[in-house]
């Protein structure tokens, strides 16, 4: 019975797996690389290096949703930058800078996760 429940809050494919909540929210991947997993969050950033899918998806449900709130480092147009995450979907991620002095938009910028390096420091 426990693992029917387990079996419930993922979502498989040959490479990827949805790691979600009791209540269906998305908290994160694990991403199938070389027999071991990665835990990802919900955009696809690493929350830690390839292990086994048991600690992989503890790292998830523990990290997962928690990481959005801290400060990220981001790759934009070639200058490494200090962000927070203000809205964050699978394919873009709506960033602020965390410099106040930045010229920037109060609601952030949105970003193509595809053409940006995102990673916590």
């Amino acid at each position: 019975m426990e693992n029917e429940a387990e079996e419930a809050t993922m979502t498989y494919s040959d490479t990827t797996r949805e790691i979600r909540r009791d209540d269906g929210e998305l908290v994160g991947l694990l991403r199938c690389e070389a027999e071991q997993w990665r835990p990802l969050t919900v955009f696809g950033a690493s929350l830690a290096e390839p292990t086994d899918a048991a600690h992989a998806e503890g790292v998830v449900r523990e990290r997962g949703l928690s990481s959005l709130a801290d400060r990220w480092l981001a790759t934009i147009d070639g200058e490494s930058v200090d962000v927070w995450l203000l809205e964050v979907r699978p394919d873009r991620v709506r960033l602020r800078r965390h410099d106040p002095m930045a010229t920037q938009s109060g609601h952030g910028e949105w970003h193509e996760v595809a053409h940006l390096n995102l990673r916590l420091p």
